[in-house]
């Protein structure tokens, strides 16, 4: 069975707690960041963050990580450079509700002490984060929707930030958001989508290293308009967490090919509690182990971790 704990307890002055990110930082452990505050879009939800170092069983103790008086934020998304540094991505509403929020990036040089000033990459109402971002070719991916429209869209820079741009939307019936990226052993793009109503996973694939994708089509993964992580993991293999159900965000799940395909092949259960268990977050640190976050009852952010052999012993699909 997967060990699981919760990250915090439900903090008094916080009760919302949502949409969690981790990252592996290496020799420096594991890094989790969340938004939290009074409910979700209160002008006090911040980017909330805890680490776990190597080893240990007890995650730090939560601290606030990035603050704008007066507006909420979220969806962060954090991604490690090659040079040490560290780039955060997020969103900041703007007034009212995400329809209004918009895409900032800050940087961190000390292992995500301090940051730099926040940058402003679109100023369009309602393009939103919240999957992992890639350094593929020297490209730079974002995966991306617009709340407006609910269509997933990519934001791409080929000069190390300097300059943005956005693909054309990627459509579906009644919507998508949330798109996942891994790359192919050919070198393609797979993206997994959350759907927008229609109670499955969506997909689709880029032959251009993002800057096109084909129509979508859906996949034989349930979805009951929630987040989802697709990861590819140091074997090739790709792991996908998600909630088995059409129509509640539980179970949560996760689904391992058999190789760098998608030939589904185990499905194990993390959580199978009666309660919102959403918004799953994964990372494999260099031992092999599999890392997972995800939210609780929008109170609090629980921590699974699981081995390969755990996974194999599932349920064949």
């Amino acid at each position: 069975m997967p060990f699981k704990i919760p990250v915090f307890a439900r903090m008094s002055d916080r009760p919302f707690a949502h949409c969690s990110t981790l990252t592996d930082l290496g020799e420096a452990g594991l890094m989790a960041i969340w938004m939290g505050g009074e409910y979700e879009t209160a002008p006090n939800v911040c980017l909330m963050a805890s680490r776990l170092p190597r080893g240990a069983d007890q995650w730090t103790r939560p601290a606030i990580l990035l603050e704008v008086e007066g507006h909420s934020m979220g969806q962060p998304v954090l991604l490690p450079r090659a040079d040490g540094t560290l780039w955060l991505f997020y969103n900041v509403i703007l007034h009212d509700h995400w329809e209004n929020a918009v895409p900032y990036l800050t940087i961190s040089s000390d292992g995500g002490e301090t940051w730099s000033a926040p940058r402003l990459l679109f100023d369009t109402p309602g393009l939103m984060l919240r999957s992992r971002a890639h350094v593929i070719e020297g490209r730079i991916i974002v995966p991306a929707y617009d709340e407006n429209t609910w269509r997933s869209c990519m934001m791409l820079s080929d000069d190390e930030g300097e300059t943005w741009r956005l693909t054309a939307p990627m459509e579906s019936p009644q919507g998508n958001i949330h798109p996942n990226v891994v790359q192919l052993p050919d070198g393609r793009l797979l993206c997994y989508l959350r759907t927008g109503g229609q109670g499955v996973i969506w997909r689709s694939e880029s032959a251009d290293n993002g800057e096109t994708w084909s129509p979508l089509t859906p996949t034989r993964f349930p979805n009951p308009n929630s987040g989802i992580d697709l990861l590819q993991l140091a074997s090739g293999q790709y792991l996908l967490a998600f909630n088995n159900s059409a129509t509640h965000r539980t179970p949560l799940c996760v689904a391992m090919t058999n190789s760098a395909t998608e030939d589904w092949h185990w499905l194990q259960a993390v959580d199978d509690e009666f309660a919102e268990l959403s918004y799953p977050s994964l990372a494999q640190t260099d031992d092999g182990v599999i890392h997972l976050l995800y939210t609780y009852r929008r109170q609090t952010i629980h921590y699974a971790r699981f081995d390969l052999d755990w996974l194999t012993q599932g349920s064949l699909l």
